[in-house]
């Protein structure tokens, strides 16, 4: 079992990833994002849009069984971070969620 918060730490130190629902859209658009990861309290209009740009360009969604707020802590930030795009994985293993994510 892969460990969310140790790999996401991974790829805010050796890789790339956007944080925020509108910096998380832009990237999916412009086709950067290679995995997107939600937080399982977002609200059901914005988990809507993530998900409709996400399948359109076939970037897999991995919904994240915390809160904004623990996704926020898992990236140690003191605010909440309802939605994170992956850009550049670095050397961690968070691709392998890919597979396991719901699209």
């Amino acid at each position: 079992m892969i460990d969310i918060s140790r790999e996401l730490q991974v790829v805010a130190n050796t890789g790339r990833l956007t944080m925020g629902i509108k910096q998380s859209i832009k990237a999916i658009l412009n086709g950067d994002a290679k995995l997107v990861i939600m937080a399982a309290n977002v609200p059901p209009s914005i988990k809507q849009d993530v998900e409709r740009y996400a399948k359109l360009s076939q970037v897999p969604i991995f919904t994240y069984a915390g809160t904004s707020w623990e996704l926020g802590g898992a990236l140690r930030r003191s605010h909440k971070i309802a939605v994170v795009a992956i850009i550049d994985p670095g050397e961690s293993s968070i691709m392998s969620l890919a597979g396991g994510g719901n699209v």
